[in-house]
Order: structure tokens, then C-alpha cells, then sequence
């Protein structure tokens, strides 16, 4: 894969003690004129698969410029429905920045991933105009993996990153929650098994990682982790695996987003920046009501959405 690095899921970042890893909205912040010159997408997991075209519509309406797509999109509309798609973001003006490869199964130990579904996703995403690809790993944050297998987990994302950079994509790693890249020596492990210029960093990290990894950004996430699952997980973070909700939208959480957006500007990263919220039954006025608290959370922080 090949351009800047960014971490990704803020949750289990924190969770697993990363430096900085949770970047709350201070509760005393002030609006601000917008100040900061990243692009701003949103992810359209909050809703369901069958409400895409109307939450395009929405993340448009929003002001945000950009959108992450899930896998199963193109499958769905890789077909003959890619114009209508190719249509609709075209139409909303909304630019596809990148797609979470599900479909890739990377599990450290075993045999190589499905790389002819890589190509699929490569396919559709080059023809829709995207950027990046998203994968995770699929092992577990409490095994104690071999190197061998940490090793060959890393060449198997050097695989998938040069079938991106074959089409002029980039592969980012996203270290999620319930995987290797959960904690910080996970994160590190796997990062050392994979060539930087195939693989990248995307999601969202804490400042430290930023500051590690500074190289190797490719985009963020932006999100917000509940307070009662935060206090939850400090204790132990095995007790929220199984929570219904583990998020809540920027600004309504324990998340501290001043030092990362510190370290994002020191690192001279002007790429995207991704709002992403998982679903919730929860959520006061469904996922459309989430995305309007979302963006004036964005514009509080000083990005113009």
C-alpha cells in the first residue's frame, strides 16, 4: 500500500492503554472558526445496508465531502447497478475515499487469503474512483502468536497491498477491536511484518502512534467511546466485548480529540479524516440524527464540514 499512515479504531487503542489513545471534545471547548484544512468523509456503517442510497443522501446533506463504504457494497452494486451507484456519489458530490475489505479473511498461521475477492474489491473500487482499501487482521488480542505467524500475516498483507498499488490503490491496515492490532504491541508486531510501502496505516490512533508512525498515514477515523464502557474497560476490556453500543458521537464521549488533532497537524497530514459511528439502537434520532450531532462536533474542532 502506498501513502501516509493513520491508525485506526480509537476504542480499542485506548482500551489497550495506547498513548493518547481517546480524544474527547473538552467539555469547555468553544466553536471555532473552521481551521483545519483536512477533508472530512463519513462512514456509512451507522445505517443499515438497505438505507445506503439515503444515507449517501444524508452524509451529503451534511456538508461532509467523502465516504468509506463497507465491502459488501460491491458485491451488491459491482455489477449492473455500478452506475447507479457511480451516479449517486457523483450526483451528491460525495468522493469514495475507501472501502472496508471484510471479505479478506487474514488470519495469522493459515493459508493465503482470498486474493481473488481482493481483486474484486480492486476492481470495483479503482472503476468507482476510490483511494484505499481497508483490511484487519483475524487473529485475537490475547494470543501469543508466533513470530513465524506474525511474519507470515505480514506477507500476505504485502500481497494484498501490491494488488492495490498495482491499480494505483493503497492498502491501509485498520487495527481493530477483537484483533492483533487491539493493543499497541500488536499493532507493532504486525506493522514490523509488513513493508511500509505496501501497506499503511489507516483508522484512527492516539497521538503516540501519529507520532510513531507519522510516515505511514494513510487516513483517520474520528469516533467516541462511551463513558460507561470506557470506565467498563479500564477495568477490564474483556467485560465490553459484547456490549450493544461501544460509541457514541464525537464529542458525547470520553475521547480527547485536541492532542490528536496536535499530532495530526505536527505530522503535516493533510489527508482524510473519516467520522465513522458503529450502529446503535440508542441513538437519539436514528443514524441521521447522529451524523447532524457529528458534524457540529467536527465544525467545534475547527474542520469544515
Amino acid at each position: 500500500m502506498i501513502q501516509r499512515r493513520v491508525g485506526r479504531r480509537d476504542f480499542f487503542a485506548k482500551v489497550a492503554g495506547l498513548a493518547g489513545a481517546a480524544w474527547a471534545l473538552p467539555r469547555d471547548a468553544t466553536s471555532r472558526a473552521a481551521s483545519l484544512s483536512n477533508p472530512v468523509g463519513y462512514a456509512t456503517l451507522t445505517w443499515p445496508d438497505s438505507d445506503l442510497p439515503h444515507a449517501l443522501d444524508v452524509i451529503s446533506s451534511r456538508g461532509f465531502k467523502g465516504v468509506q463504504l463497507l465491502g459488501w457494497v460491491s458485491d451488491e452494486y459491482g455489477d449492473k447497478r455500478f452506475a447507479v451507484l457511480q451516479s449517486l456519489l457523483k450526483k451528491l458530490k460525495l468522493e469514495p475515499v475507501a472501502l472496508s475489505c471484510h471479505g479478506v479473511k487474514l488470519h495469522p498461521g493459515e493459508k493465503s487469503p482470498d486474493l481473488e475477492k481482493m481483486r474484486g474489491y480492486v476492481e470495483f473500487f479503482k472503476g468507482l474512483g476510490g483511494h484505499y482499501l481497508q483490511v484487519t487482521d483475524g487473529g485475537r488480542p490475547n494470543v501469543n502468536y508466533a513470530a513465524t505467524d506474525i511474519w507470515d500475516l505480514g506477507q500476505h498483507m504485502n500481497q494484498l497491498g501490491m494488488i492495490a498499488a498495482d491499480a494505483g490503490l493503497t492498502l491501509g491496515y485498520h487495527p481493530h477491536f477483537g484483533t492483533i492490532g487491539e493493543s499497541r504491541q500488536g499493532l507493532g508486531r504486525v506493522l514490523d511484518a509488513t513493508d511500509p510501502e505496501r501497506v499503511k496505516l489507516g483508522g484512527s490512533d492516539p497521538a503516540e502512534v501519529i507520532r510513531t508512525y507519522r510516515d505511514r498515514l494513510l487516513f483517520f477515523h474520528f469516533k467516541d467511546v462511551r463513558k460507561d464502557v470506557w470506565e467498563l474497560a479500564q477495568k477490564d476490556r474483556n467485560l465490553v466485548r459484547h456490549a450493544p453500543c461501544h460509541f457514541s458521537e464525537v464529542g458525547a464521549g470520553t475521547v480527547k480529540f485536541e492532542p490528536i488533532i496536535s499530532a495530526i497537524q505536527a505530522a503535516k497530514f493533510e489527508g482524510w479524516i473519516i467520522v465513522e459511528l458503529d450502529p446503535c439502537k440508542e441513538l437519539a434520532g436514528g443514524p441521521d440524527g447522529a451524523a447532524e450531532r457529528n458534524q457540529a462536533a467536527m465544525r467545534k474542532l475547527g474542520f469544515a464540514v
